[in-house]
């Protein structure tokens, strides 16, 4: 059977929501259970290829009652929806949320809206178009769906759309009748084809008085009925019917019929049920025009006030002064398709946003879709006074009036002349760049929408006018690429389009490839994707490659000032854009701003009044939100609001500054003061709210750190350092972590000496997790050494990781078990006060579960740390119940380390701190399956899962669903874990995730016999786990795979060399049940079979299977119990005892397992790193 492609899967599947839910994918129609499941697959189908936030979901999908962990929940759904398309890529997940990956048109409603605007630019096929439209209805919108929070109102708009559509193709169908009518060509037609003429004639009226009965205000629909019965020559009923109408808008609402009424009422009087040719319809719907498609020619080119500005009547558009744009509009689709559709709503739509974001344009652009039977009339505004708004006004309507000299009119009498020359009349006002004179502007327009009934004004601001029934639409920047993105996604993205385009404009033959792509993504991030700034910067590829444009944005100011000669003088250079916003601002409002300029990153209001130096800031930080010169940001904390500042606006503030480093060393000192606050809430319940603080911050501590730093403070740096080391412990030191903590230490000055050997531990422990080479690893033990004997004793859990790390890491700090002491090298001296690590060094959560062993020989029992009076806290009880639970199954007593760890489970569920719960699940989930439950280990396994998911913990998570899977294999499943595996290689996100699904991958093909598949697996995994990408054991655990597959290739000499490996060399030095594995694997190339080397001496046969019996038994040690459930260790021992003999064997793994600890890592690094015999 043919294997089924991505492309074909995702061809094959169909959303409807035009009626019932309905879902098809390439297995054929898919039932979907669960309103919660059918509502989330609704909102992704209606975004169909483009993410949704998740806070968005489930927003929607739970509205004002969310469950108490909403993310999970949600991820629960997206689990489950995944399962039911059958293809993961089909909703991927990434920084912007979850997308529904699929082709617009795979989704009815999709499909609907575009043959709409389709039969819009193509008149001559529109009744065709439009009937096929209308055919994707198979019931009501979202008819099992409805009870959704977003449904309803979405479900409405869709019901509107339908409705002028529907209109829209009576349109098409009357535009028919007149000819048939009126006899034109009877001479050509066939009876029968006028029969059936007509015969839909007659249809339509009936569809009509349908229509009319179940919208009885809805006018166009009136209208079009008076105008068919007219058609079929039954004008007394039209007039009848326009009578009905006129009475019904009298009596409910004092009004007259509109002008489409009135017009096909006194076309049926006159006996012209026609409209006279050339005269424009009436626009259709509200659903507007593609921003791609072809615009008619504009006759309202700009004209001086009080010329003509009527266009000849057979051009079909209404008067109005829009001038014809010289340049493409890209990227704003979104913006055109809601701005038109709130004029369809409401009569009063701001369009605000920075300086050079493309307010004006957007404008133009929607005045240009929209068809008034008064026009659209463009007002700038940016040239005159607050005085002067009224009288610019008149002015460019006088164009509306007969040619003639104008009356002169007193400044006292000019609203009132605008209200009279507008009156009744259907005219759009844009009132552009009112932000100078938004007094005069709002009171204005006030006015005219008052006095005016159907008047509409666009106005663009970078500020709200704040008057009542206005209507917000934030011009936000243009889209950019998300990091990661492929060249394709790149392109795609509207702010390359945009640069891309302009500098084909002045580069003729410009293409967007390689080095030429990266640096117009870079450009276009750097300037926040706002459109002025791309367009400057596109401008200077007449003069500069574009990796030069790049490289000079440090100095933007400079290098973006050559704009176009004919625009405002504002929009010719970046820096006057800036600057037209920034004169306008208070003087507090200023200096607010400038100071916040410091600011890399997001802030909180508080945040904002200890680096501003005042307490009052909330008005001022609501006055620049609503200048465009803030913006709202996400917060995970809705009762703390986050703001942020575009790149450009900050680096122009910071050009401001008169004293910027008094601004950041407040910074430097506010995000010290939450730093320490939030240390030790780590460490409780409450820990998962100050890891959300504390993330969000991430790049305004940095920035603390550096200023710290650079300006020399060594207390202040290793301040810093001492109370970020346990969040970046929890977060497994981010890359950032290790290079920050290096500039601490590279301070000199006075500071604490305990407090910076606390940062020493802290750098080495970081850098074990990207350690390569055994020297390396020496050099990081030995600072780690250096720092416990001058660190106060226990005075942080960081400096007891650290311990244990060495204790791990080097053989001469190995505890022994023979003087009754397993107190840790820098601890505090106090039994049980060791706090432990999750990752593969312990056997905490353990990566792939490998476990590392604190004890030189198995079954033997340390003498544990007494629990009564040293540590009274429950967490620290927790946590010392945890370690003699460790150190129990460490060695080899499973079942006494389950009951410990069962009570630690206890305590940690008592207090709620998610790391210890995490950690302790994980480690009793080993303990259970060694003790033989493997049902029971699993349950666990879950939990710390969840757990680890909660605190945001990517590695930790993945090493439970890859147990899962694995578990799933194991217990004869194969099939499905090979599923599991499949699906969690399409959703991780890290490299060392992807390396821990590949080894769950290549572990389970290479069981199941299939070494290539197995092979492949390890090798890509591999690729994963590079130096500074992961962590070397699990680099040594893939390359053990891919040497038992060479061994069973019959290559064992390639088995051999391949172990030859830094990684390998590494954990070999780590007393860590990685190196059993290396040792088994080792084994199995050792035992060679008899065809293979039958021209051998038999001394050497022996020579080699002697020692694969010795690995075996030196495994043992290396892991400080012997396993012979393990899959990999039950078939190698088989063959060896088949090729040794049982007292051969026997007596070999004897020899082997009899080893110390320093014997066996020299066996197993003897065999691997000398010559291959």
């Amino acid at each position: 059977m043919a294997k089924v492609t991505e492309a074909e899967l995702r061809a094959g599947v169909r959303v409807g929501v035009l009626g019932s839910l309905a879902l098809e994918t390439a297995a054929g129609p898919t039932p979907v259970g669960g309103a919660r499941l059918r509502a989330l697959l609704a909102r992704l189908a209606l975004a169909a290829g483009h993410a949704v936030r998740p806070a968005a979901l489930i927003e929607d999908l739970w509205d004002e009652t969310p469950p108490e962990a909403p993310l999970h929940a949600l991820q629960t759904l997206v689990s489950r929806l995944r399962r039911l398309l059958g293809d993961p890529g089909l909703l991927p997940s990434g920084p912007d949320g979850y997308r529904l990956a699929v082709e617009p048109d795979a989704v009815d409603a999709l499909r609907f809206e575009r043959l709409a605007r389709e039969a819009r630019r193509t008149p001559a096929d529109a009744t065709v178009i439009l009937r096929e439209a209308l055919s994707l209805w198979r019931g009501p919108a979202l008819a099992d769906v409805r009870s959704a929070p977003f449904a309803a109102a979405e479900a409405e708009r869709l019901e509107r759309a339908r409705l002028a559509v529907l209109e829209d193709r009576i349109e098409a169908d009357l535009a028919l009748g007149p000819d048939l009518q009126l006899g034109a060509d009877l001479d050509r037609a066939p009876s029968a084809g006028l029969d059936r003429a007509l015969g839909a004639d007659l249809d339509l009226v009936a569809e009509l008085e349908a229509l009319t009965a179940a919208h009885p205000l809805r006018e166009r629909l009136h209208s079009q009925l008076i105008r068919a019965l007219a058609l079929t020559g039954r004008g007394g009923e039209a007039l009848a019917a326009y009578e009905r109408i006129r009475a019904l808008l009298a009596e409910s609402f004092g009004s007259d019929p509109g002008p489409h009424l009135r017009e096909a009422h006194l076309a049926v009087l006159r006996g012209q049920p026609r409209r006279p040719p050339g005269t424009p319809d009436h626009p259709p719907g509200n659903l507007d025009r593609p921003s791609g498609s072809p615009d008619p020619l504009p006759s309202n080119l700009h004209r001086p006030p009080g010329s003509s500005d009527r266009p000849p009547g057979n051009l079909g558009r209404p008067p109005g002064n829009l001038d014809v744009p010289l340049t493409s509009f890209v990227g704003r689709d979104d913006d055109v398709r809601r701005v038109a559709g709130l004029l369809g709503r409401v009569r009063l739509v701001t369009l605000t946003g920075p300086g050079g974001s493309g307010k004006t344009r957007l404008a133009n652009t929607v005045g240009r879709r929209l068809t008034p039977r008064g026009g659209v009339w463009f007002i700038p505004l940016a040239p005159v006074s607050a005085d002067d708004v009224p009288r610019a006004v008149l002015d460019r309507l006088r164009a509306r009036e007969e040619p003639g000299p104008a009356r002169p009119v007193a400044p006292e009498e000019i609203v009132d002349r605008l209200a009279d020359n507008l009156a009744d009349d259907d005219v759009v006002l844009v009132l552009d760049n009112c932000e100078h004179v938004i007094e005069a502007a709002a009171t204005l327009a006030a006015t005219l929408l008052g006095r005016c009934p159907r008047l509409r004004v666009v106005a663009t601001s970078r500020e709200p006018l704040r008057i009542d029934g206005e209507n917000l639409h934030p011009v936000l920047p243009l889209e950019l690429p998300d990091p990661g993105s492929t060249t394709a996604q790149a392109r795609a993205c509207a702010a390359v389009r945009l640069f891309a385009d302009r500098a084909a404009a002045v580069r003729p033959g410009f293409t967007l490839d390689g080095d030429a792509l990266t640096a117009a993504v870079e450009i276009c991030r750097r300037l926040d994707g706002l459109p002025l700034a791309i367009e400057l910067a596109a401008a200077r590829l007449r003069a500069l490659p574009v990796e030069a444009v790049a490289a000079r944005l440090d100095d933007r100011f400079r290098l973006l000032s050559g704009g176009s000669r004919t625009a405002l003088p504002r929009h010719q250079t970046l820096s006057a854009a800036v600057a037209w916003s920034w004169d306008l601002l208070e003087t507090d409002e200023r200096t607010l701003l400038e100071r916040l300029a410091v600011v890399p990153g997001t802030f909180t209001e508080d945040a904002a009044a200890a680096i501003g130096g005042t307490d009052d800031v909330g008005e001022l930080l609501t006055a620049l939100v609503d200048k465009s010169l803030l913006h709202p940001a996400e917060s995970a904390d809705p009762l703390r609001p986050r703001y942020r500042m575009l790149e450009t606006i900050r680096e122009y503030g910071l050009r401001r500054q008169e004293q910027p480093d008094a601004v950041r060393d407040r910074h430097a000192r506010f995000f010290l003061h939450l730093a320490e606050t939030a240390d030790p809430y780590l460490r409780t319940a409450d820990q998962l709210r100050w890891l959300a603080r504390l993330d969000a911050e991430r790049d305004n501590l940095a920035a603390a750190i550096r200023w710290a730093a650079e300006s020399g403070d060594a207390d202040l740096a290793v301040r810093l350092g001492v109370a970020l080391s346990w969040f970046w412990f929890l977060r497994d030191h981010p890359p950032e972590s290790l290079d920050l903590l290096g500039r601490v230490l590279q301070v000199r000055g006075a500071s604490d000496p305990a407090a910076r050997a606390l940062v020493v531990a802290a750098h080495a422990l970081a850098t074990t997790e990207t350690i390569s080479r055994p020297e390396e690893s020496e050099a990081a033990f030995a600072q780690i050494r250096t720092a416990l004997e001058l660190a106060a004793p226990g005075a942080h859990p960081v400096l007891e990781m650290a311990g244990l790390a060495l204790a791990i890491g080097s053989d001469a700090n190995l505890p022994n078990p023979s003087d009754g002491r397993v107190d840790l090298p820098g601890s505090s001296g106090e039994r049980g006060e060791l706090r432990s690590r999750p990752g593969e060094r312990v056997d905490l959560p353990g990566r792939s579960g490998e476990r590392a062993d604190l004890w030189s020989q198995p079954g033997e029992r340390a003498n544990l740390p007494a629990l009564s009076g040293e540590r009274v806290d429950l967490w620290g009880r927790s946590l010392t119940l945890l370690v003699r639970g460790v150190l129990t199954m460490n060695a080899g007593q499973a079942a006494d380390a389950a009951q410990l760890l069962s009570e630690a489970l206890t305590g940690f569920e008592g207090v709620g701190e998610r790391w210890g719960l995490g950690t302790t699940l994980s480690t009793l989930s080993t303990a259970l399956r060694r003790s033989g439950d493997p049902d029971a280990a699993l349950g666990m396994a879950e939990r710390a899962g969840r757990c680890f998911q909660e605190l945001g913990m990517a590695e930790h998570t993945m090493e439970s669903e890859v147990a899962a899977a694995t578990h799933l294999a194991e217990a004869g499943d194969v099939e499905g874990g090979r599923r599991q595996f499949a699906y969690l290689l399409e959703r991780v996100g890290s490299a060392e995730s992807r390396a821990q699904v590949c080894l769950g991958l290549a572990r389970l093909e290479w069981r199941a016999g299939k070494l290539d598949a197995a092979r492949e697996h390890a090798m890509a995994g591999l690729a994963e786990a590079a130096p500074g990408r992961s962590t070397p054991h699990l680099a040594a655990l893939l390359l053990a795979v891919l040497a038992h597959v060479d061994a069973a290739e019959g290559h064992p000499e390639q088995a051999v060399r391949r172990l030859d490996h830094p990684a390998v060399h590494v954990t070999l030095t780590w007393n860590t049940p990685v190196a059993a594995t290396i040792a088994v694997a080792l084994a199995a190339g050792q035992l060679l079979d008899h065809r293979e080397r039958a021209g051998q001496l038999l001394g050497e046969q022996l020579d080699h299977r002697e020692r694969a019996g010795r690995l075996l038994g030196a495994a043992i040690v290396l892991r400080g119990w012997d396993e012979p459930g393990d899959a990999d260790v039950r078939a190698v021992t088989r063959r060896a005892a088949e090729a040794l003999g049982a007292a051969g064997f026997a007596a070999a793994h004897a020899a082997g397992a009899a080893m110390s600890r320093a014997e066996a890592e020299g066996l197993v690094s003897a065999i691997i790193s000398g010559p291959v015999s």
